[in-house]
């Protein structure tokens, strides 16, 4: 059983970056990978390039004030939980 614990996507000026992150497909082909007990290595490239540029917003906001930042933190911090998980799942199929 999951249970999604997701802040509800914005696409308005709450938001202090300008791009969004298909986090569902990641999800979905990790999950393709481990069922399948095959290695999926541009998947994970293109997790760990997105946890980069997570960080990267994450780092930028620190100096903003929280009234300014405060939506964009919670959409980048969800995110960037949900792409560790991907992660997680694509070490787990890479093997020893």
């Amino acid at each position: 059983m999951q249970i999604d614990i997701r802040p509800p996507v914005r696409n308005d000026a709450s938001q202090l970056f300008d791009w969004q992150l298909d986090v569902e497909r990641l999800e979905r082909e990790a999950r393709g990978a481990r069922l399948a007990g095959t290695p999926d290595p541009w998947t994970r490239i293109e997790a760990e390039c997105s946890l980069d540029l997570i960080e990267a917003e994450l780092t930028a906001l620190r100096g903003r004030e929280q009234a300014e930042a405060g939506d964009s933190v919670v959409q980048l911090r969800s995110w960037k939980a949900r792409i560790e998980r991907v992660l997680r799942l694509l070490e787990a199929t890479d093997g020893p």
